[in-house]
């Protein structure tokens, strides 16, 4: 039930982005298993780069619903703190894919374009999930 009343209370473009990314990289993860050699390593990669999306995208939902109430100034300055910790920690995502033997860097890498593809294919999630989801859809 708190699943449900999350889902109910929370921004539409925000939820968009979230299934859109966990539908992408279910879809990469499925397409990858019957690639790759190395499963486990490449389910990691997948896991991290999904994660970190979803943290992005979170991130910038509530960055911009607080820098919103702010002045103009302080709300730029917040906004661009915000967009560089988005960006060291997406970098320390991809590092730890180049660094590590366990953590695919190429799973990691089309976890994290989940959130660009989310947000192209914004539209249709919003339409055959987020509104059926939320009870709003046809």
């Amino acid at each position: 039930m708190k699943g449900i009343k999350w889902i109910r209370e929370t921004n539409e473009t925000l939820l968009d982005l979230i299934f859109g990314s966990l539908i992408w990289s279910l879809l990469t993860w499925i397409v990858g298993l019957l690639i790759v050699s190395d499963r486990l390593s490449y389910t990691i990669g997948i896991a991290l780069g999904t994660a970190v999306a979803v943290g992005m995208s979170i991130s910038m939902a509530k960055g911009l619903e607080k820098c919103l109430h702010m002045t103009r100034a302080r709300g730029q300055w917040g906004m661009t703190v915000r967009s560089i910790l988005r960006w060291l920690i997406m970098l320390a995502a991809v590092a730890a894919g180049l660094k590590f033997d366990r953590i695919s860097f190429p799973g990691v890498i089309l976890g994290i374009i989940g959130l660009k593809l989310a947000a192209l294919l914004h539209v249709y999630t919003n339409t055959y999930i987020t509104k059926r989801l939320k009870g709003e859809g046809r």
